[in-house]
């Protein structure tokens, strides 16, 4: 297989057909020729996940040319020729293998030897389906003729064939390196030599290959080529964008970051700040400085410098405040990068300015009861591990990025804020909050929750989904329980209870059996709140198309 990348499991697939090939060799019984469905079914199966991780990296490669065209342009160029040139071998090869499905079976077509399989892909008849698996005329009539040492060269040949692998052959080549392994694979697997038979003869490659082979043996041996191709494609397409992407910064881990022109603004004044995302690399942490100054053209900080504490390409930078005032740093990062270490200067500066407090909630002013409420908690001046909170009619606690706060009845709630500052414990300030319910969801099926739907489209779904519309919070909420109702052949209404979301076999039966027109309704929806409160949802009501 190309490139010699292919999993253990295909690797013996590749070894099965040879052990077969020299079984039916030796005129062993024809159920033998049964066991070519297994391998190639296998074949199919690698023939398909190479063309779908293909598809992925051909959709990268395309998002990465729209971003950067000056970079990936002409990588991508190449890339859509090894599209084109692979789709055609592949398609080709299949019109051979329908060629010779049609010929050993009369009552198939080449028409109908087309179709699509159980994934709904285009693809030849299945070769179980296959009846006459052992003729070995009609392959070896279309494949290589009646004068095996003087093969025909008409299309759908193998000498055809042998001109268009060799094609695609130097056209891949011409995209790698002399010395890669991909073009060491390549002239190992197209290799269209003569060779020496059982008997001593001197065979050419179509008559070693197809001449008075079986159908099985024969459709096989053409898939296996497909899986080559498809394989080769997926090497050589991957090498294509590594080549444009090499010399491209690699991280690990993306974070906003927000960096304010000033922490410290006079009433009346603008607050400004740069928000940007933020790279870093998790394994390869950078040299970061901080100091007094910085020297240019040493590339090195000047004076007392700041311990700064590097986690995970992440620089921790605590400075202690002894009086107000503007105070300013000067800093330098050092970090390798793909061509060699790089020099980032930068600078702090601040101001240390007398106590006030900031309270705001993430989502907005309003505490729903059931569910944590995040809340951002700063007093200027102040470290975040000097700052206490509390809360009226609920609790208050810190989490990872700040503070949690959990409510139990509607109506106000009061964040208040202390620190300690010089050792003394000073109030800070103050903030209301309005505490209400966390809204009732919507009941959706298929992403509605009325109208028309079609029969097949309704029976295909899960179940009934409860959505949280137009809320802040990242809620899931559950339906517990339902019923359906509906107007039976007989005229007659039914219900049917269901104590789940999901559709059970009894609601998925009925269903099917639905006549055009009919309108059916899943009423007294339940679901459980956070809080373990049990709201009941409005109807979803559809008629059937």
């Amino acid at each position: 297989m190309a490139g010699g990348k292919l999993p253990p499991r295909q690797k013996m697939i590749g070894m099965m057909y040879l052990v077969l090939t020299a079984l039916l060799a030796m005129n062993v019984s024809k159920d033998i020729l049964n066991a070519f469905v297994t391998v190639n079914s296998g074949l199919e199966n690698t023939k398909r996940n190479f063309k779908e991780k293909n598809d992925d990296q051909y959709n990268r490669f395309s998002n990465q040319y729209s971003e950067n065209k000056a970079k990936f342009g002409d990588g991508w160029g190449k890339a859509q020729k090894v599209q084109k040139l692979a789709n055609e071998i592949v398609t080709y090869i299949d019109d051979i293998k329908v060629k010779i499905i049609a010929g050993v079976q009369p009552d198939v077509t080449e028409e109908t030897a087309r179709g699509k399989n159980q994934f709904g892909v285009d693809t030849v008849l299945n070769l179980k389906y296959v009846k006459v698996k052992d003729n070995y005329l009609i392959p070896t009539q279309i494949l290589v003729g009646s004068e095996p040492s003087n093969p025909k060269t008409d299309p759908y040949s193998a000498m055809d064939l042998i001109s268009k692998l060799e094609a695609f052959k130097v056209e891949l080549e011409g995209y790698v390196p002399s010395d890669s392994p991909i073009k060491t694979s390549l002239d190992e697997t197209y290799k269209f030599e003569d060779r020496i038979s059982g008997g001593g003869n001197n065979e050419n490659w179509p008559s070693w290959n197809f001449y008075g082979v079986p159908c099985a043996a024969s459709i096989t041996l053409l898939t296996k080529m497909q899986t080559d191709v498809r394989a080769f494609e997926s090497d050589v397409v991957k090498y294509l964008f590594g080549a444009a992407d090499e010399l491209t910064y690699k991280f690990t881990g993306l974070a906003p970051a927000i960096i304010p022109h000033s922490n410290y603004v006079i009433a009346g004044d603008t607050f400004t700040a740069k928000v940007f995302l933020a790279a870093f690399d998790t394994t390869m942490s950078p040299e970061i400085l901080l100091a007094e100054g910085y020297d240019s053209t040493t590339q090195k900080v000047t004076g007392e410098q700041i311990p700064i504490n590097v986690v995970k390409g992440n620089g921790f930078i605590k400075i202690p405040t002894r009086s107000q005032g503007l105070f300013s740093y000067k800093g330098v990062i050092n970090f390798k990068g793909p061509k060699g270490m790089e020099h980032y200067p930068y600078s702090i500066d601040y101001q240390v300015a007398a106590p006030s407090t900031t309270i705001s909630a993430t989502a907005m002013n309003v505490f729903y009861i059931g569910i944590p409420n995040p809340v951002d908690i700063s007093a200027s001046g102040v470290p975040k591990d000097k700052i206490a909170a509390s809360v009226s009619g609920g609790s208050i606690s810190k989490s990872k990025d700040g503070w949690i706060v959990n409510v139990r009845t509607p109506g106000k709630a009061v964040v208040s804020v202390n620190a300690e500052i010089d050792g003394r414990r000073q109030k800070m300030g103050s903030m209301e909050f309005r505490v209400k319910k966390i809204p009732t969801p919507v009941a959706k099926i298929a992403g509605k929750n009325s109208g028309s739907i079609k029969k097949n489209k309704l029976k295909a779904q899960l179940g009934i989904i409860a959505e949280m519309e137009n809320f802040e919070f990242d809620v899931k909420v559950k339906v517990s329980s339902f019923k359906f109702a509906y107007v039976g052949a007989n005229g007659l209404s039914r219900e049917i209870d269901v104590s789940s979301a999901r559709f059970d076999s009894k609601l998925k039966n009925v269903l099917g059996k639905l006549r055009t027109g009919t309108r059916v309704s899943f009423e007294n929806i339940k679901v459980s709140m956070p809080g373990g409160e049990v709201r009941r949802l409005s109807p979803i009501v559809f008629k059937v198309s």
